[in-house]
């Protein structure tokens, strides 16, 4: 056995690449290049674990050397912070804390750090459930701030809101949809300055916006999925260029794989087909069965995963079929995410599901605990795994036979 290129149990998976917001490249949950681990736990392939300083539901970042997370801190939840790692040591580079300005109130399980980051690889955008908004360099100077929230009054939720932005060339997109206030800003990201702003349904609405991409020489679009009314808004302008009056679910956000649109609904996950010029999408299919509870689902290759309660179902992307179904164990508010043919599903308990895709037969090779509540999705760069509980944010990497 060569130690230098063989690891004890281990089966590799392609990843790499910056992170730079909620599911990673283009929203998708999928990694490329380098290689993730098979077997992981508290005690196997950790390459470093950080202290956090306060609460958070949000996934970390990786950009240009860096590891970004969010935390909220103090009885009130009204200490926001953002936090840089070194991407190699685990060190703190940085420390940013800002007070709230919009109210602190939310559901026991989340708190003001439930919006993930976003970066454009040079400036970094902190969303937090308050509705403030930092946006900041990558050496933690301040560039500008904006209370979302006095500026929209209303413009909050009880249980605690959990939206992330995500960045359309330079137009950074922010939803804040509830009950209450509701809209959707179209924001320059380097002044903080509105490019647009258009009302929302006031309904509940915790999903992260999906771009699309340009279609020719349109601009691209931007999917806004609210429980009553799925939108497509021009990224440069705000213009409602398609919708469509239809349930879909508050919590579990959309996914795009080539020209074909999953979004999870209220009666079960539909597709759809975006058609040349930015034409309304045509309905594909729609199925019960596929529909997830909370997780976002996945899409890699010809399927689609789906976790339904602690059972990840595997259907058919083209057809809506149901293929397989593998039982996990406990909760998961944790979206699914994937390298080369592994996929990496993390309950609220703190136990890693490593899920093996390739080959037709997908199954269960390993699981493994942290002992920690466990919500973010995670991210995948450069070969590594991280992810972060309340108390501490983690970096999992093979560990090579010396």
């Amino acid at each position: 056995m060569n130690c230098w290129c063989l690891t004890i149990g281990l089966v590799y998976a392609m990843a790499g690449g910056d992170w730079v917001q909620f599911r990673g490249p283009a929203g998708s949950g999928i990694a490329v290049g380098g290689s993730v681990p098979q077997e992981i736990a508290a005690d196997k392939n950790i390459a470093w674990r950080a202290d956090l300083i306060g609460r958070g539901l949000s996934s970390p970042i990786v950009v240009a050397g860096r590891v970004i997370v969010t935390a909220s801190s103090g009885a009130r939840q009204d200490r926001l912070s953002v936090l840089a790692f070194d991407v190699q040591t685990g060190k703190r580079i940085w420390l940013r804390t800002f007070w709230a300005t919009g109210p602190t109130d939310s559901h026991p399980k989340s708190c003001m750090a439930a919006p993930t980051p976003v970066s454009d690889g040079k400036l970094v955008v902190a969303l937090f459930a308050t509705n403030d908004l930092v946006c900041l360099d990558l050496n933690g100077n301040v560039r500008w701030l904006r209370s979302l929230y006095e500026e929209n009054p209303g413009a909050s939720d009880g249980r605690g809101l959990a939206s992330s932005p995500v960045l359309a060339g330079s137009t950074l997109v922010v939803l804040a949809e509830s009950q209450n206030t509701s809209f959707v800003a179209g924001i320059d990201l380097h002044t903080g300055s509105d490019r647009w702003q258009v009302k929302r349904p006031r309904e509940p609405n915790w999903t992260t916006p999906l771009v699309l991409p340009a279609n020719g020489s349109e601009e691209p679009l931007v999917l806004v999925q609210g429980t009553t009314r799925l939108s497509a808004y021009d990224a440069a302008t705000g213009r409602e260029v398609w919708a469509l009056a239809r349930g879909s679910h508050p919590i579990a956000s959309s996914c795009l794989s080539g020209n074909r649109l999953f979004v999870p609904g209220d009666k079960g996950l539909v597709a759809f087909e975006l058609l040349p010029g930015n034409a309304p999408p045509r309905l594909l299919w729609e199925k019960i069965k596929l529909n997830p509870s909370t997780a976002s689902p996945l899409v890699k290759g010809d399927r689609i995963y789906c976790l339904r309660g602690p059972i990840l179902v595997v259907g058919d992307a083209r057809t809506g079929e149901m293929i397989s179904q593998v039982r996990l164990k406990g909760d998961f508010s944790s979206s699914p995410v994937a390298a080369g043919d592994l996929l990496y599903c993390f309950s609220e308990d703190g136990l890693a599901h490593v899920v093996r895709l390739g080959g037709g037969q997908v199954a269960l090779v390993s699981s493994g605990s942290f002992s920690e509540t466990i919500l973010c999705t995670p991210a995948i760069a450069d070969g590594a795994l991280y992810f972060r509980s309340d108390r501490h944010l983690w970096k999992v990497q093979a560990t090579k036979l010396r």
